[in-house]
Order: C-alpha cells, then structure tokens, then sequence
C-alpha cells in the first residue's frame, strides 16, 4: 500500500487576498440608509449619518486589514490514502492551523475531484482560543471511478474581529489519489486467491502435461530407448559417446494484454465505461497468469501504442501491472492496429500469447483490423475478446413505436450483422475470438486462457 499523503501548502509569498463585505457591514449599511431619509427633511441630521458612514468604513478598514493579516497566515496540510478502491470510502482530512493571537471564525472550502463523492466540502470553525490553532475537519468520501484523481484547492475565509469585513484566499494544498479496481486496491486482496476459476487453474496445473516439449533441461548419457534424433553430436564428440538433450514443456510462457483506449471503448455500460470492465477483467486475468508461472506483460493503444510494459513475473509483477492499468482513460481516438502490429513485431521476437481486448467497429475499419490481426496470427497466438456495445441491444429490445425508433434498430442490426461477419472472418484466420458483454468478460476470459494453456498450444 501508498503510505497516506501529507501535502504542505506551496503559498506564494504574495498570494492574492481577496476582501469582501461581511453580513454585519450590510446589515450596518441598510440601518444607515435607513437613517439617511429623515434627512431630507432634516438637513442637520445628514451629517450625522455621514460621520456614522465615515466611522463606519473607518472601522470596516480596519477590519479588514485585520482578516487579512488572518488569512495570510493560515497554513492548510492534507491527508488522503495513496490507494483506495473503486466505489470504496476513504478519509479525506484537513489540518487548518494558524499562529495568530487572536481567536478567528471563519469557514474552509475544500475543491474535490468531478467524479467524487460529495463534491465540495465547506467547514466553518468559531473563535478558538490557544496559540497555535490547529484544526481537523474530516469527510468520508467516494470516488466511483477507476484512475488518478487531484484533489484541491483549498479556499479560506477568515472574518474580520468586528464580522465587518470577510478575507478569503486559496491554499495550494493537491492531494493525488488513486483509486484502483476494489479486489486489487490492498497487498491483502493482491495475494489473496479468488474464486472457482483460480481452483480450475489449481487442477489444470496439477494435470500431467504431455508432450515431448521444447525447453532444454540438461544434457544426458544416451540409454536403450532414448530417441535418437535428440543426440547432441557436438557434445557426443567431446566426451567420446553418444550424448542426448533432454526437454521439457516450457513453463514460463510470455502472455501480453493489449488492452484499446479508442473510440468504440469509451461507451457507457452498467458499471462504468466499456474500458472499466476491460481493465478489472485484465487484471484478474494477469493474476491468474503470474499465479500459473507464466510471465504477463500490459500495453496499451489507440491510434498509436500509449504504453507498454514487457512481460514479467514474480511478487512484484501483479503490482506493476495494477498501477500501470489503473490510469487507462479513453481519449476517443480511433483504433489503429497496425500501430499494434508493428509494436509487437519490433518488441518480441518469441512467440507468446496475446490477448486483445476490444470492439469491432464499422467495415472499413474492421478489415484493418481483420489484416493486422491475421498478419500477428502467423507469429503469435491471438486471442480477440470483442466486447459489445449494451446500447445496441437494448435499441433492439426495444419496441420501434415511430418511424425513428424503426431507424434506430435498423441501424443497430446493421451494426451487429457486420459485427457478427468480421468475427467470423477471424475465426477463419485462426485467432481465437470471445464475444462476451462488458459485464461478463473476466470468467471466459480466465477460462480461454485456462484452456489454451492446458492443450499447450503456446
């Protein structure tokens, strides 16, 4: 876990002041309006009115002058969790001390992130007495989406000793938070075994694996049996009789999640983005790939590769991958493959798996899709989780009751028929295809995996 933050604010030494009338100097201001219209008819009694609005303003300066000196000495630190999950609540604390001799009142505006949990948060403290002050205003808050989400700035209000006049400036006081998938935001929940599809993992690998397999293991005597066509004839001539390689089935296979931030990824579904549910079912699938031996690398893409992270294994590895994939946001590019093609070709020289997850989009843009992910197929083993679109069902579900709602499903079933034939084109390729839900990808995907892996097909 990312040890809790405290964040010093970063005032400048001229940081801007900001004065404005207190409720009491509008409150004076209408008494003395009122008093000013008997004066029409009193002339003497307008002088007095004036000498009250100059005492008045006399006072109101002052005051002011007061609650800024106040405010500029107001200091503002911050507490937040380096990591939390998603959906989850977390402590969000601020410290508020001054050194000002006299007690002060006021309020504190604290700016939250657009996606969190209430969204703003406003504490006011009274007079306090105690040199320094130091005040703690704590808030339970939630932020229902994945990613880095910046908190701050911090807005002061300080009222002046006579309420006549309010000085207000902001703290430069950020706090940086991370909300990660709920099953992967703690160390506990990282190494903790999850569900049936890591106990069907558990007896593939326990299963005897067959084959002559392609790993070299050490070098032995030849004995009556022994293939002969596995002699080692550089070595048989060193030490004047016939040697053999022995091989095992490769354990440590490389396994890559190339994962789309493009266009189609960014359409909402019941439990966030179609990307949201890429990601948490990625990172169970990485899981369930270091848990088997095997090392797991991440990139990402859209219209060029955004990152990439090369495949690994060990404690370490599954914590990577997590703050790696827990920034993925869609920018809404469109999705070019050749830019993935051309990644994997200059990157990796052995064959592995790679596990595609994303959409299928219009004709034009499937066929090049189609040609890039044929061309991987001859090197690689490709497996193509295509998530759909929920917006394209429930148009269809829905009953057409005018001529637009008639067009709608028309266009969404021609959307889904060219779906349906480009994914079939590249069955026919030999890539391996999943068409699953967003919601409903994490358990096949596993399982896939679970598959190729036990028939050995890397």
């Amino acid at each position: 876990m990312v040890p809790p933050q405290n964040h010093l604010p970063t005032l400048p030494p001229a940081a801007k002041v900001t004065l404005r009338p207190g409720t009491r100097l509008i409150g004076a201001a209408a008494v003395l309006m009122l008093l000013g219209l008997p004066a029409f008819r009193e002339p003497a009694w307008g002088w007095v009115v004036i000498a009250l609005a100059v005492g008045l303003a006399v006072i109101a300066f002052r005051d002011g002058q007061m609650a800024a000196a106040a405010v500029a000495g107001i200091r503002v630190r911050r507490r937040l969790p380096g990591v939390v999950g998603r959906g989850l609540g977390f402590p969000s604390t601020l410290l508020v001390e001054h050194d000002h001799p006299a007690p002060l009142s006021g309020a504190v505006r604290d700016c939250h992130p657009p996606m969190c949990e209430p969204e703003w948060h406003v504490a006011t403290f009274g007079p306090s007495g105690g040199v320094p002050a130091r005040l703690q205003f704590d808030l339970d808050c939630r932020i229902p989406c994945r990613g880095r989400h910046t908190f701050g700035p911090v807005w002061v209000r300080v009222v002046g000793p006579a309420g006549l006049m309010e000085a207000q400036r902001s703290c430069d006081c950020p706090g940086t938070i991370q909300v990660l998938p709920e099953t992967f935001a703690s160390r506990e929940e990282l190494v903790k075994e999850t569900g049936a599809s890591l106990l069907l993992l558990e007896r593939t690998l326990r299963a005897r694996e067959l084959g002559a397999g392609t790993e070299f293991v050490s070098l032995l005597p030849f004995r009556d049996g022994d293939d002969p066509r596995r002699i080692d004839w550089r070595a048989t001539a060193r030490h004047r009789a016939p040697v053999i390689r022995r091989f095992q089935i490769e354990r440590h296979r490389d396994v890559i999640i190339a994962i789309d931030r493009g266009r189609l990824m960014g359409a909402a579904t019941d439990t966030g983005s179609k990307l949201d549910c890429t990601v948490d079912s990625a990172l169970n699938l990485a899981r369930v790939v270091l848990h088997s031996g095997d090392r797991c690398g991440l990139m990402a893409f859209d219209n060029r590769v955004r990152g990439y992270l090369a495949p690994m294994a060990g404690p370490s590895a599954l914590s990577r991958l997590v703050e790696t994939a827990a920034d993925l946001a869609c920018d809404f590019h469109e999705t070019d493959f050749l830019c993935l093609f051309t990644e994997m070709q200059r990157r990796l020289t052995k064959r592995c798996l790679l596990v595609v997850l994303t959409d299928i989009g219009d004709m034009e843009a499937s066929r090049t899709q189609a040609t890039a992910l044929a061309r991987l197929a001859r090197r690689h083993l490709v497996l193509l989780a295509a998530v759909r679109t929920p917006l394209l069902g429930r148009v269809i579900r829905t009953p057409a009751d005018d001529l637009a709602e008639g067009a709608r499903q028309a266009v969404a079933l021609n959307l889904l028929r060219d779906r349906g034939r480009t994914l079939a084109a590249l069955a026919r390729d030999g890539i391996r295809v999943l068409d699953v839900e967003p919601g409903q990808l994490t358990l096949p995907l596993i399982n896939r995996f679970i598959e190729l892996r036990g028939r050995d097909l890397l």
